[in-house]
């Protein structure tokens, strides 16, 4: 039986390790795991080994009786997380030697725990512009296949051919913008960008383009705000007193973090994409983020302003990414195979695409057309994709595409969701996406032990420090709520995924916590995670009670740390919010007996719904918790929600609760 919670492994305090090849890597505080993630995206491959690129242009008859384009579609598929080649691998064996920092022998590599990707197609408006429904500004979780459906005009369909059959240069580019999981110290800073200082060597460095911008490849940008960090035109001041004398040797790691997050939160008030230039003037491929041009806003040195930003960093935090790629570049060994001409008259393609995501199994898919073509079936794999179906129809705009699918994810416990649309082409019928990234709700919990308002660093922990955590989703497109259970600890957030309803109905997300904290067996009751919070938390005090911390939860006034963990909904914290005005807690007290003659009496704290089964705590009169096997999930369903007395026989093997009676009365 399968699991839909999946670890997070977070970047270690030490961050980037270096680059080998067209990869990053990073260190992690697993011993001898090396986090991977590929500087630039790659066109998609299909099985026979064609890349992922299909355009089609549309052709009419003109009155001199030749053919000419009038505009033309086209769809391209990107990989996000490539394998590591061999080449790339010795590398790192190598550059981890160098800087002893794991055995080269024993070294595994998994790739960045990334989440909220913004993937954008850009294009010059006299090109065509990109399907708006795929341009969305989150595109679920990077890590695999990523889709773009463009629609071309008659100069662009025209460029785009020529491109492809000539090697030529064809403008536009793909941005994708993700968030990996870091640890860091609890810290702060303000990043000031000094503007006129930041003009000069900006002015300086980029070049200048034929309508007067300063513009230049991503790649350069970022070289020259690397600079601008070292020189004091970007300045990093820290808050307080700074970094632990333990951490200062971080702090140049630090300052190139603050700066690099602050780079990210101020890029789209500074630049802006720059997808077409003169052919002379176009910026090169390759290098950190790929070859997209940006330009410059301030056109002069008068037109630059000074930005403070205040950035602070909680414990384990999401971080801010980029990578990006120019289409000179991902077109540039494409061939003919890539190209179909359609006589615009008489014949229109029709395309439904699915995209890929880490929950997906495979979606099947029943399309049909009211006429100029017979129903299709297909069937889509993990890793989504694309079809297209040419349609025959004297009026396209009028026929009427159904797009019936079932779309099955991995995890076992989640039901097939059905989704069907029907649409004229009119309507944008001939190109129904399916976007199983938004049909997948995710949230990621984080656990802390704390000490008052400060979190215990990951040098304090034990192995003893963890808990059992609960999940469970209810909707109404689901004939049962799905449930999960895993362990959570302080080192490694747990992501909580669950099936949404893809006609936007809302469905309840719930969770709750136990275990053994400081010697004693705790529980903290079930609560709802709004489905506005992208990460909620459990903080666990030693000795204490284990408190679940959501944007609802009712907090204490002088709870720093909950409310600013909320506030940042595990980023940085940009800025501070008020503090709500009331605190609630719940306790609990045991009662019972220790399992003598086949008998238990106690609590029950929690249910945890495992691979090898249901399993229901008891929480005895002697301070001692014992794990009973269920035979079914609905013997636990009467103890989720409160702790109740009971009393358990066990079958002979004193595994399993034969019986449960619940005491009414001392309860």
């Amino acid at each position: 039986m399968g699991t839909f919670l999946t670890e997070s492994v977070p970047v270690s305090l030490s961050g980037a390790l270096g680059d080998v090849g067209k990869f990053k890597l990073y260190a992690c505080d697993q011993p001898n795991v090396i986090l991977y993630v590929t500087k630039q995206p790659v066109l998609s491959l299909d099985r026979q080994g064609k890349p992922g690129v299909a355009v089609t242009t549309y052709t009419a008859q003109q009155p001199d009786h030749s053919v000419k384009i009038i505009g033309g579609a086209a769809t391209i598929g990107l990989n996000t997380s490539p394998q590591l080649d061999q080449a790339s691998i010795d590398q790192a064996k190598a550059l981890v030697a160098s800087l002893g920092v794991g055995d080269p022998n024993r070294l595994r590599f998994l790739p960045l725990t990334t989440q909220k990707g913004k993937a954008l197609l850009n294009l010059p408006p006299t090109a065509g512009k990109p399907d708006q429904k795929h341009n969305e500004r989150d595109v679920g979780t990077p890590g695999g296949s990523l889709s773009f459906l463009a629609e071309l005009s008659e100069s662009g369909a025209l460029e785009w051919s020529n491109a492809i059959r000539n090697q030529s240069r064809v403008n536009g580019d793909i941005t994708i913008e993700y968030e990996y999981l870091r640890r860091v110290p609890d810290i702060g800073a303000e990043v000031r960008v000094h503007g006129q200082r930041v003009f000069e060597h900006l002015s300086a460095e980029l070049a200048t383009s034929y309508n007067g911008f300063f513009y230049g490849g991503s790649a350069k940008i970022q070289a020259a705000w690397d600079a601008l960090s070292r020189n004091g035109g970007v300045e990093v001041v820290f808050l307080n007193q700074g970094l632990p004398p333990d951490l200062e040797k971080l702090r140049q790691e630090m300052v190139t973090t603050f700066a690099k997050q602050a780079m990210q939160i101020l890029f789209d008030q500074i630049f802006a994409p720059m997808p077409q230039v003169a052919p002379a003037e176009a910026g090169h491929s390759g290098g950190l983020f790929g070859g997209a041009n940006f330009a410059l806003k301030w056109q002069k040195k008068t037109d630059a302003i000074e930005m403070i930003q205040k950035i602070e960093f909680r414990g384990t935090t999401w971080l801010k990414d980029t990578m990006d790629i120019s289409l000179a570049a991902l077109f540039s060994d494409l061939d003919a195979s890539c190209l179909t001409e359609v006589p615009a008259q008489q014949a229109f393609d029709s395309v439904v695409l699915v995209d890929a995501d880490p929950m997906l199994a495979n979606a099947a898919a029943s399309m049909s057309w009211d006429r100029g073509h017979s129903p299709e079936a297909p069937v889509f794999t993990k890793d989504g994709g694309n079809q297209r179906y040419t349609v025959i129809s004297t009026d396209p705009r009028s026929v009427n595409v159904t797009c019936d699918i079932k779309i099955n994810y991995s995890p076992p416990r989640w039901p097939v969701i059905p989704y069907k649309q029907v649409k004229t082409v009119g309507d944008g019928g001939n190109q129904m996406v399916i976007k199983t990234s938004a049909w997948v709700g995710r949230q990621t919990i984080f656990m802390f032990l704390r000490e008052g308002n400060r979190i215990i660093p990951p040098q304090d922990l034990t192995p003893d420090d963890y808990l059992i955590l609960n999940v469970s989703y209810a909707g109404p497109h689901l004939p049962t709520a799905v449930r999960d259970s895993a362990h959570i600890d302080a080192m490694t957030p747990i992501d909580f995924a669950y099936p949404l309803d893809p006609q936007g109905r809302l469905g309840v997300a719930k969770f709750s916590a136990f275990g053994v904290i400081g010697g004693q067996l705790k529980r903290a009751p079930e609560q709802v995670i709004p489905p506005t919070d992208s990460a909620v938390f459990i903080l666990a005090t030693r000795g204490g009670d284990i408190q679940l911390v959501t944007s609802e939860a009712v907090l204490g006034e002088s709870d720093n740390l909950a409310q600013e963990l909320i506030q940042g909904q595990g980023h940085p914290l940009i800025s501070r919010a008020g503090s709500p005005s009331s605190e609630t807690t719940k306790k609990g007290k045991g009662t019972g007996g220790n399992g003598k003659d086949g008998i238990i009496t106690g609590h029950t704290a929690g249910i945890e719904y495992g691979v090898q089964g249901t399993y229901l705590w008891i929480r005895a009169d002697d301070g001692s918790s014992r794990r009973l096997h269920l035979h079914s999930v609905q013997d636990a369903l009467p103890f989720e929600r409160e702790s109740k007395l009971v009393k358990v026989e066990l079958d002979p093997s004193g595994e399993y609760a034969e019986s449960i009676f619940v005491d009414l009365v001392g309860a």
